[in-house]
């Protein structure tokens, strides 16, 4: 595969990131978006899919497996988020009667809302490792050092 192939390749996943981290910020403001549209797996969203799919040739890579931590990360704490979000409300039946539901879901979006910044700097670490990856790709294929692991059937 080309080099300029391999890097439109984590350019497209940068991409699906950025789109997936801004549906996640568009849910927790309350915007209407299919919840389905921002996967709660590390597998299920695109950048997963490349990652764990196409990417993993660049398995024998130090930048590239150093992916795998912050987009852990980044969907344990969306995960926190979705639960706040679209977990029923398990309250008492006295405490829904004499409470108001409006104010309890207004206080889960609120917590959903603390998340976000730690969500956001997450984002920011897989991103700057994203950045490594590319340009340890571009040194490698300046060298004329081996890229892909071409033993995986993808």
């Amino acid at each position: 595969m080309k080099l300029d192939v391999i890097l439109e390749h984590i350019e497209n996943a940068r991409l699906a990131h950025l789109r997936w981290v801004a549906r996640a910020e568009a849910l927790v403001e309350g915007l209407p978006l299919d919840k389905n549209q921002v996967p709660v797996l590390p597998t299920d969203c695109v950048f997963g899919q490349w990652y764990y799919g196409e990417g993993h040739k660049l398995r024998s890579m130090t930048s590239y497996t150093a992916l795998e931590e912050p987009h852990q990360a980044l969907h344990h704490t969306y995960q926190k988020i979705f639960q706040l979000l679209y977990t029923d409300d398990d309250r008492s039946i006295l405490s829904k009667l004499f409470g108001s539901k409006k104010t309890w879901q207004q206080e889960r979006r609120e917590e959903a809302e603390k998340l976000l910044p730690r969500l956001r700097s997450e984002s920011q670490v897989l991103l700057k490792a994203l950045d490594l990856l590319e340009r340890e790709v571009s040194i490698k294929a300046k060298k004329g050092q081996v890229i892909l692991d071409d033993t995986l059937d993808l």
